[in-house]
């Protein structure tokens, strides 16, 4: 009886450990043998199920059936199949094309099979089908590749409008066909941008229209505080002639007072001129009267002188009848006849005179009386004149008091208006300062082009001021003027609450 041989025995035990252990791989993984050179043993009924093909549809066949061709012909291959007869173990993930060239993701290991030397005799592959997990990485990762490629795309795109709006072009639209949430990106940049550009659209009208009336605003200033200057140096003028008026009427009143008391002065003294011409037109009538009682007088002498005469030529005629006794008293006669015709002469001449100095009585108590009556219509007119003088004196007064007061005004205006001046001068450089950071900002804006025209620019020419200086006076000024002439010349004093 033959003995057994220890170490068969403990291969045999190691070989039916190795088959039991493969059996209960078999029944969770697929398992296929292969010769060294590729050529298929043998497979489970896992890998046949998993690939699609019977036992004898692979047996005898090449590893290769299972390969993409393009892959079977590499390098790459040949080297897998050097390392494996080399003895050296190579596990990870394989693609394999299964029947009908439907693909199939394994996590398989090619095991080498070594003899007592350690050389392979043949190669044990075991695998686990990982095709759904593996096709459903691949998707996600071809998804995930679409989307990096999808994101890279819209990132040029969003980089190349950014770019464009970095520019100021605010045209920028994304027209690229783009997919699900890139479609979202797009429509909202689209959006923002349009939002954007009709902001900048009106930024651009509030501008222009900004610029416009700070241009306005800066122009009508500038004007306001030539028009305040002059109207401030007119105003000047206009209280130093008013200082001068205001002194002037005091001086008329001062007059017109001392008219009046020159007028009741006047008034009294033809009063009493009446009076005295009163009293010479009595004696003149007097003088008349006596000089008609002169005439009888007179008529009288030449009466006498008559008789006289006629006496002495009757003594004449006597003593020339005497003789010589009578010389002597012809003699006298004669005298006397002489004496009375030079009385009679005188008398005459007297008379005659008389009746002259009658006559020209009759003439001065004529004019007297024409005197006394221009002396009544005098008093009448210097009556008049007083009252005249009166009123005048208290208008005067009024006029004065009313100059007062607009002189007052004017200087309150004047002082106002030197205030105003500062004012606009602050209003001035203010509107300018505002002009400079309109025109900054205008510029800025048009930075951004949108489609439409830019702020266009304007200037002081291009635009007609409504209230330029005519011959270097304002209308109001000019009003003004005419306002205190006519207060000057008497006009109701309703006028100094509207000046």
């Amino acid at each position: 009886m033959f003995r057994k041989n220890p170490a068969v025995a403990l291969n045999k035990i190691r070989l039916e450990e190795l088959e039991r252990r493969m059996a209960a791989i078999g029944r969770s993984q697929a398992v296929i043998e292969f010769e060294l050179d590729g050529t298929i043993i043998d497979a489970n009924e896992n890998l046949l199920k998993t690939m699609g093909y019977t036992l004898d549809e692979i047996r005898g066949q090449h590893h290769r059936m299972f390969m993409d061709p393009q892959e079977a012909t590499t390098a790459e291959y040949a080297a897998f199949w050097r390392e494996l007869n080399e003895g050296r173990f190579v596990a990870r993930k394989f693609r394999r094309m299964a029947k009908g060239q439907r693909e199939v993701w394994l996590e398989a290991s090619y095991n080498p099979v070594l003899d007592d030397n350690g050389r392979a005799v043949k190669v044990v592959k075991l695998a686990i089908n990982i095709t759904d997990a593996e096709q459903a990485t691949r998707r996600a990762e071809a998804q995930r590749q679409s989307d990096e490629a999808a994101q890279t795309r819209l990132v040029e795109i969003l980089a190349e409008n950014l770019s464009k709006l970095s520019e100021g072009d605010l045209r920028a639209v994304i027209d690229a066909p783009l997919d699900g949430a890139h479609q979202r990106v797009k429509d909202d940049f689209n959006g923002a941008t349009s939002s954007l550009r009709t902001a900048l659209e009106q930024v651009l009208d509030a501008v222009g229209v900004l610029k416009t009336g700070s241009e306005e605003i800066a122009n009508s200033a500038d004007d306001l505080s030539r028009r305040t200057e002059q109207q401030a140096a007119s105003l000047e003028e206009t209280a130093a002639a008013l200082d001068q008026i205001t002194a002037t009427v005091q001086r008329s009143a001062e007059g017109a007072r001392q008219a009046s008391t020159a007028a009741v002065a006047a008034r009294t003294e033809t009063d009493r001129s009446g009076e005295v011409m009163q009293k010479a037109v009595s004696a003149m009538d007097g003088i008349s009267r006596r000089s008609a009682e002169i005439g009888d007088i007179i008529g009288v002498i030449d009466e006498i002188a008559f008789q006289t005469n006629l006496l002495a030529l009757n003594a004449g005629v006597e003593a020339a009848r005497a003789g010589e006794s009578g010389r002597g008293f012809a003699v006298v006669a004669s005298e006397v006849r002489t004496l009375a015709q030079r009385s009679a002469e005188a008398a005459k001449e007297i008379k005659s005179l008389i009746s002259a100095s009658a006559s020209e009585v009759s003439e001065g108590v004529k004019l007297v009386g024409e005197t006394g009556r221009a002396l009544e219509t005098i008093a009448a007119r210097v009556a008049e004149m007083d009252a005249l003088a009166a009123e005048i004196a208290a208008s005067s007064q009024e006029q004065a008091t009313g100059l007062g007061q607009v002189n007052a005004a004017v200087n309150q205006m004047d002082q106002v208006t030197q205030q105003n001046a500062a004012m606009v001068e602050e209003t001035t450089a203010a509107a300018t300062a505002l002009q400079n950071e309109t025109r900054q900002l205008a510029t800025l804006v048009n930075r951004f082009n949108t489609g439409r025209s830019t702020v266009a620019d304007t200037s002081r020419e291009a635009r007609p001021i409504e209230h330029r200086l005519r011959g270097g006076m304002s209308p109001a000024l000019v009003s003004q003027r005419s306002r205190l002439k006519a207060v000057v010349n008497g006009s109701p004093a309703e006028d100094f609450e509207e000046f």
